[in-house]
């Protein structure tokens, strides 16, 4: 007997087979696990979140180090301090279109599912940079002795809450989502414990009154805390500052509840620009809060740490969802801002480790190099980010992918 030969034409097409599913698997690893795509201007806002707080810290960081910004652009990226309020908001919205889909479709959503979800979600790349910056950074004793509130998630109150005292400070924003986020499995039940959408509606305007009460208790009870105190206080504090969070909800309800009748009023410009003013106005005073003096500056926070920026955002999101398909919507729809949104966690998580590896640099060009003052400030605005980027899509792929598969197994 012998044995039968395979012609040329099988070989190679036995060939062409495994390296079409070689270079698929090697384009599955390297793609990204994209956003779910149900809003897609939402993308659009989360990227202009992102670039919000990147660049304010940025000018923070370039001023205390004494290089010099061009006032015209310094002034307004500080006055832009509400980009985390956005992201709150946003949280809040998704989280809770989810949660209150799954009420009403099913009666209820099993805790422990979200649960299971939102811990695949977030926590991998939070603990993977804490361990790593554990075992590479020196650590002081303050450092040391809140190290287990940073993994407890409990970071942002931690006391006092600056840089230099902790390895994470900025993952004060990540613990008051997580904290708020145990919460909301019951407070949809309850919220569905209500019978009519008055009694709902109200039930969640009073608990998103509850944060400014207690702002606005503070503030009178210590009338001698400077700008720095009542930051210190109040800022990054859960109990102070959920009111964004809740507004999320609130949308979320009012879209999930009256998205048609609601679009079909707001084809009126009449509408659309009595919706747009209260926006507009808290803008303004937003950007114009240090305008005021320094006398008003404590109770203007009170306000704008959240009773502000819920009113402006309510109106933006109301308007981007229910205004039609205006250029703005298009635009912030535009498909690459989904891409560079599924990497937003990532680019949080690292763009300040990354500036304290490249700000050295810039400092020493900024205040050596002969730059001028417009410059130095859009160019490392522009490195901070792209290079965040680029971290944050490693992170991704190593990191985020495979826990979200994992997540989607687990708990579909």
């Amino acid at each position: 007997m012998t044995a039968e030969v395979p012609d040329v034409g099988e070989i190679i097409g036995w060939a062409a087979v495994v390296d079409s599913a070689a270079v698929g698997s090697l384009k599955s690893f390297f793609d990204l696990e994209l956003l779910d795509n149900r809003y897609p201007s939402l993308h659009g806002l989360r990227v202009l979140a992102i670039v919000s707080v990147v660049q304010y810290h940025v000018t923070l960081f370039l001023t205390q180090h004494g290089v010099s910004v061009d006032p015209a652009l310094s002034g307004p990226s500080r006055a832009v301090f509400f980009g985390m309020d956005l992201f709150f908001v946003l949280s809040g919205f998704l989280i809770g279109t989810i949660l209150l889909r799954s009420a009403e479709s099913h009666g209820s959503q099993s805790p422990w599912r979200f649960y299971l979800r939102r811990i695949f979600r977030t926590f991998p790349p939070y603990y993977l940079l804490l361990t790593i910056l554990v075992v590479v950074a020196p650590m002081n004793a303050t450092q040391r002795h809140h190290l287990w509130m940073e993994y407890a998630y409990l970071t942002n109150y931690a006391h006092p809450l600056i840089p230099g005292d902790l390895l994470m400070p900025w993952g004060w924003s990540l613990a008051l989502e997580e904290q708020f986020y145990l919460t909301v499995p019951l407070l949809v039940a309850l919220l569905y414990k209500l019978r009519g959408d008055r009694k709902r509606l109200a039930a969640l305007g009073v608990l998103w009154a509850v944060p400014l009460c207690l702002r606005l208790v503070a503030h009178f009870r210590h009338p001698e805390w400077t700008d720095d105190d009542i930051g210190e206080a109040l800022y990054c504090r859960t109990h102070a500052r959920f009111d964004t969070l809740v507004a999320g909800i609130m949308i979320a309800y009012v879209q999930n509840r009256w998205r048609e009748p609601i679009a079909h009023v707001l084809r009126s410009p009449f509408a659309r620009a009595a919706l747009a003013l209260p926006s507009l106005a808290c803008l303004w005073v937003l950007m114009n809060v240090r305008n005021f003096g320094d006398a008003a500056l404590p109770l203007l926070r009170v306000f704008s740490w959240g009773t502000l920026t819920s009113i402006m955002y309510f109106g933006w999101l109301m308007l981007l969802l229910n205004g039609g398909d205006g250029w703005i919507r298009r635009a912030l729809s535009l498909p690459v801002f989904r891409r560079v949104a599924t990497l937003g966690y990532g680019v949080y998580l690292l763009h300040i480790p990354i500036w304290a590896l490249l700000g050295p640099t810039v400092y020493g060009l900024g205040m050596r190099g002969g730059w001028s003052k417009g410059m130095v400030w859009p160019f490392s605005v522009a490195l901070l980010t792209a290079t965040s980027l680029a971290g944050a899509y490693i992170l991704h792929v190593l990191v985020e992918k495979p826990f979200l598969r994992l997540r989607d197994r687990l708990a579909p």
